[in-house]
This record gives C-alpha cells, structure tokens and sequence, in this order.
C-alpha cells in the first residue's frame, strides 16, 4: 500500500512538472515571438522604401535580392505569427459548452470556402454527435485538419473528403478521411512538430504549425489525436473527445 501510494505521489509530482514546463515553455515562446515582430516589421518596412526610392537606379540583379529579403521577412514573419497563436491556445482560458459537430462543421466549411473555389470535391460528412468543448479551440482544430485535406488533395481530378464519427469506450472519435497524397507513416514523430513538413512547398504552403495546433487543443481538452496515411492513397486524421468534457471541467 505505501508503495503504491508512493508511486501515485511520484506520478502526481511529474504530472505537475510537466505542466509548469509547458506553461514556462509557452511563455518564452510567446515573448520571444512578441519580440521578433517589431524587428521583422522594420526590415519589410524599409525594403519597400528602398525599392520605392532607389528601384528604378538598380540592376536586375539588385532588385531581385531585395525580392528575395522581402519574400523571407514576410514568410518568417508569418511563422511568427502562428508561434503567437500556438502560444495563445496555451494559454486562453477555455469556455466548456454543447457543440452539435454538424453545425461547427457547416462553419468550418464556410470559412474554407475560398480554397475549394475552381475544385471538384465530393464532401461525405456523417452522423455527427454533440460534445462538450470550447467552440473557439474547436474550430481552429477542424479547420487546420478540413484545410490541409483541401490543400493536399489540390492533384486529383475529383478529391473526396469524408467526416464521420464514432463512439468508443466513452470517447466521440470523429475521423476526417481524404484520397489526397499522404504521408509516409514512419515519420509520425514529426508529424505534430512545431515548423515539421512532411510535403514540398509545392504541396503546402503553411508554416508546419497547423497539426501542432491540433495536438494542444486535444490536449487541453483531455482529448488525443493520431492520423493514419498510405503514400499516394490518402490519408485519415482523428480525434478523440472524452464524453462529458475534459476530466475536472
């Protein structure tokens, strides 16, 4: 008995170690990004006065640089950006309520509206259950997942997007297929990283902070996340939800 009380004690301290490290973790993130804004603002903003004042003086050559700097001052700042919004599903306080999933899914399609725009999608969207979550997170998580099935199905003639449910073990498990290029399965590891690309620019033009975005949402709502794939044959990302909400909520 004293051993087993003993190990729940030393469970529970790791618990709460693991808990302060991400949250000093989200804080460095959060002023280290903070930070490099005003210095990423300052040097797009004087390339483009460079290029207004002095452009037409400049050879080819020249201009092509300044290109080049803008081009990058504009994707780091970006990744900026989407280390700010990581940092912020961290630490925003969360508002727990009965979401009906279709109707959250008929928002998400909405807001994705412009990438299907001159696409032939075939949408397959099943019985979809209640849960309880914070709608704002939520939907940030279907909508990185409803987005990158978009984008990575963008080479097929007629791409197929399903969403479907289930509930297992006290868990609403919601699966969001596609028959876009997949992903090699032995490198799952990376598959949730902060700026991990498993594609070519070509075949995603995000920063690699989307499925990292996922996984913390999950997370914070005592949920799980995994995603199964075949090279060239699609691949399907799900998500666990624990009924009732997150334990303690």
């Amino acid at each position: 008995m004293a051993k087993a009380a003993k190990k729940k004690s030393d469970s529970g301290q790791l618990r709460e170690q693991l808990v302060r490290l991400q949250r000093e973790m989200d804080t460095f993130a959060y002023t280290l990004s903070h930070d490099l804004r005003a210095p990423l603002i300052h040097i797009g903003g004087f390339v483009d006065l460079l290029l207004q004042h002095a452009g037409p003086k400049l050879d080819e050559r020249s201009r092509h640089y300044l290109q080049r700097i803008a081009e990058s001052t504009y994707h780091m700042g970006r990744m900026v950006d989407d280390v700010l919004a990581l940092s912020r599903l961290s630490r925003a306080e969360m508002h727990l309520m009965r979401l009906e999933l279709k109707d959250l899914i008929k928002e998400v399609m909405n807001d994705v509206r412009g990438l299907t725009e001159n696409r032939n999608i075939r949408w397959e969207i099943g019985e979809l259950p209640a849960v309880v979550a914070d709608p704002t997170l939520l939907r940030v998580a279907f909508d990185n997942l409803v987005s990158n099935a978009i984008k990575f199905t963008r080479r097929r003639p007629e791409a197929v997007i399903s969403i479907s449910s289930e509930r297992v073990d006290g868990e609403a498990i919601i699966a969001i297929r596609d028959n876009g290029i997949g992903f090699d399965t032995k490198q799952q590891n990376r598959l949730y990283g902060v700026f991990q690309r498993l594609h070519s620019v070509a075949d995603s033009d995000g920063t690699g902070t989307g499925l990292a975005q996922v996984l913390r949402i999950l997370q914070r709502h005592g949920g799980r996340t995994w995603a199964e794939s075949v090279p060239d044959q699609g691949a399907t990302f799900y998500l666990a939800l624990p009924d009732g909400g997150p334990a303690g909520a």
